[in-house]
């Protein structure tokens, strides 16, 4: 993994010292290993690199060997090795062994084109001398992030993080009150906005194309939406193909991997094919809280099965300073509780390898979320009312997923004109029934948004490269238009993968409650050095927060919540506490 940055500017000079040495070393913690620039008349390419192939040949940014075009990428391309044969067999001559030149000669022969090539998790920045023009690329899933915004003379100013960009001293943020209004809705910053007016993100699967001094921003992949018929043991048959060529793809590194070994259904699987593809006892690691109902006990069993060599953290911390500390490097506010573990067993995995394989997007790809067989149940039952009910259930889900309730947020904002702004939300599709149109909104929104979030900081923050084999472009493609049969029904989900897994597992392994990597957080709050550590850095004095919304509305959620014990408040709670930190530590950013 890598930290990359971009200016495209009419006098790259005055960008030089001042700003350029600042964003790099803001972004240190994503690559520590290697760092360079290079610069044209206009254009500055920057990277921070985390070397995973090519150790001694893949430094960054990288310029062409014939060509005066370049490039500066985050990310791995993990069929870059048949690209490159096929690119070769095109007359491409290449001088490293590593995915980032490939990419820039995929570019060279496809143009804007490139990105549909491409298969893997990637964010980067072209610049092509020829045309005078940057081109911008992001994965299809959201993986890796890719911020911009322009500086007082209109200059273009390229990130992998936001912090980058405030470290160019050019850019101040404005706070965007409908994002912080979004956020108190899904408890993340949805995935086509960003917490400032003024600094933008380029979406997943899409590219874009600055010159002259304009941006042009368009998509490249959208889910292909072609309902198989087919028997289920042909699509078990095709998907036992795809999930061991997704990870076996994954494996390829320079570098040690290992596997996040949760002890759930995603990462044993995950786990167990990964060993399969190599004859080192790969190393596999485990968390869980100390004092808490945990899955260490289904993880030890997957890595017995599995034959890994396996690692157990038992987390027993500071909550309140880890949790600061996560927010403080989150660039936009997020408070999926889980993220305090997910940066913790990151770090326990640094120190031992530099990769790992994890499950995540399986509950996305086969239906593994406790809402699809939820709303399932209801579009059948009031499918027999009236005929119109099978879109009733995406719009029942849409409703159900706030935590600050509308009204809940017109009481909150000191300004009403800032509470229940417009959410961006994925259409309707006709061609889809009501699940299906959740599973494209968690696919467009909750994954991006939430789940990869999450995964990208807490590992950069250690730094730790994660990779998903559940989100191969293949597989996600093929699962999707699965008969919804084969993936849930009235009361489970991830139905085929299960029966394709049972027999290693066992049926009780695979058919126990979802617990996922979760963390207490409800739990956390009522713990007596907690609950002073929430007191205060809600009702103390210079609370960020007090700026915005109404103290009294505050002070009456942890009434509720602490006095009434009204459990359902915890949560609303958590999200003022990781908004007030992340406030806190970004004040210095903002105008």
């Amino acid at each position: 993994m890598c930290g990359i940055i971009g200016v495209v500017a009419k006098d790259t000079r005055r960008y030089e010292s001042t700003s350029i040495s600042p964003m790099l070393e803001t972004l240190s913690r994503r690559g520590p290993d290697d760092q360079g620039e290079v610069q044209f008349p206009h254009c500055i390419l920057g990277q921070t690199r985390l070397s995973i192939i090519d150790l001694s040949g893949g430094h960054q940014p990288m310029r062409d060997n014939t060509h005066p075009v370049a490039i500066t990428f985050n990310g791995e391309i993990y069929n870059y090795r048949e690209l490159k044969k096929e690119l070769s067999q095109k007359g491409h001559r290449f001088s490293t062994e590593s995915d980032t030149e490939v990419i820039l000669k995929a570019y060279l022969e496809y143009g804007a084109n490139c990105p549909n090539y491409l298969e893997g998790m990637f964010a980067f920045a072209i610049w092509d001398e020829r045309k005078e023009q940057l081109f911008l690329a992001r994965d299809r899933f959201g993986k890796k992030p890719l911020y911009y915004a322009y500086d007082d003379a209109g200059n273009l100013i390229v990130a992998s993080e936001i912090k980058a960009l405030f470290a160019s001293g050019r850019v101040k943020g404005k706070i965007n009150y409908e994002a912080i209004d979004n956020y108190l809705h899904l408890f993340y910053i949805p995935p086509t906005k960003t917490a400032y007016q003024n600094i933008f993100t380029l979406p997943p699967a899409h590219s874009a194309v600055y010159k002259n001094g304009s941006l042009s921003i368009s998509r490249y992949w959208t889910m292909p939406i072609n309902p198989l018929e087919i028997s289920e043991e042909e699509a078990k048959e095709k998907l036992v193909y795809l999930l061991d060529e997704a990870v076996r793809k994954r494996m390829i590194a320079d570098v040690e991997i290992g596997t996040f070994l949760s002890g759930g259904v995603d990462s044993s699987i995950i786990t167990y094919l990964a060993q399969k593809h190599t004859q080192k006892r790969l190393k596999s690691f485990s968390a869980g809280f100390e004092h808490y109902i945990n899955e260490l006990p289904y993880a030890r069993k997957a890595a017995k099965i599995a034959g890994t060599d396996h690692h157990e953290l038992q987390i027993n911390v500071n909550l309140p300073e880890v949790l600061a500390e996560v927010c403080a490097y989150y660039d936009e506010p997020f408070a999926d509780s889980s993220s305090v573990p997910q940066y913790l067993i990151s770090k326990f995995a640094h120190s031992k390898v530099k990769v790992v394989l994890s499950g995540d997007g399986g509950d996305e790809v086969f239906l593994g979320y406790g809402w699809y067989w939820k709303w399932w149940n209801l579009g059948r039952r009031e499918k027999l009312k009236h005929p119109f009910a099978s879109r009733d259930a995406y719009r029942y889900h849409l409703a159900n997923i706030q935590n600050f309730r509308p009204l809940e947020r017109l009481a909150l904002w000191k300004n009403p004109l800032h509470a229940n702004m417009p959410l961006f939300i994925t259409p309707e599709d006709p061609r889809l029934t009501s699940m299906g149109n959740i599973n494209n909104f968690d696919f467009n929104v909750w994954l991006p948004g939430d789940i990869l979030t999450k995964v990208d900081r807490s590992s950069m923050m250690t730094p730790l490269e994660v990779r998903s084999p559940f989100l191969d472009t293949a597989l996600v493609e093929f699962a999707f238009n699965l008969p919804e049969r084969f993936k849930t029904d009235r009361h489970h989900g991830k139905i085929i993968l299960k029966d394709m897994f049972e027999g290693i597992f066992g049926r009780e392994f695979m058919d126990r409650r979802k617990q996922g990597f979760s963390a207490p957080a409800r739990d956390w709050l009522r713990q007596n050095d907690f609950k002073e550590f929430v007191y205060s850095t809600l009702t103390g004095p210079s609370v960020e927060i007090h700026s915005l919304f109404r103290r009294s509305f505050i002070d009456s959620l942890l009434n509720l919540f602490y006095e009434k014990s009204v459990d359902r408040f915890g949560y609303r709670i958590w999200i003022l506490l990781c908004l007030e930190l992340w406030l806190k530590s970004h004040s210095k950013y903002h105008v």
